[in-house]
């Protein structure tokens, strides 16, 4: 393992919506010399949410060094109805700026169909992109920074499936 991207929570600032393994997966990390990143499930539908969510990764993440991205994961389908995708933006810049403000790279996860139809603003290009697509390339035209290209994946010493992911970083940039 060279480097893992941990779930720590979904949605708003609340923490019942703590990912229950989050500092069990973090202090691994942190006791195995593995470089870590962060990412929240969101549910934004409002700026008010958005700003939430980055306050539940800021508090979470305290005391922890987190050497690659903290990433917002926009997928979440029943927001298609309630959401534009001016809306998906200005949550992202919101969430965004206030990792980036607190000294941390920030980054947005989405799978293939979301980067192509919901996520196309150029603006998304200033963050580290993350794509999901489970297939031999992910067919994907513009710049990333990881691609999560399997979610049946296996680590000795965690049980059931574990999402991989191909990182295209440096040894100095982590």
């Amino acid at each position: 393992i060279d480097f893992a991207i941990v779930r720590c929570g979904y949605g708003e600032d609340m923490t019942s919506q703590d990912d229950r393994y989050w500092k069990a997966n973090a202090d691994a990390c942190t006791r195995l010399g593995i470089p870590f990143g962060v990412y929240i499930y969101s549910y934004a539908e409002t700026d008010a949410q958005a700003r939430s969510e980055a306050e539940h990764v800021l508090r979470l993440v305290e005391g922890y060094e987190i050497s690659l991205p903290i990433y917002l994961d926009l997928e979440e389908e029943k927001l298609l109805g309630k959401c534009t995708k001016e809306d998906f933006l200005r949550h992202a810049q919101i969430f965004c700026d206030m990792i980036e403000e607190a000294g941390y790279q920030a980054g947005v996860y989405a799978n293939y169909n979301w980067w192509t139809n919901y996520l196309t603003d150029p603006a998304y290009d200033q963050w580290s992109r993350w794509i999901a697509r489970y297939a031999s390339a992910t067919g994907y035209h513009k710049d990333y920074d990881m691609w999560q290209y399997s979610s049946t994946g296996s680590v000795p010493g965690i049980s059931g499936n574990v999402d991989l992911n191909i990182g295209f970083f440096t040894k100095d940039s982590i």
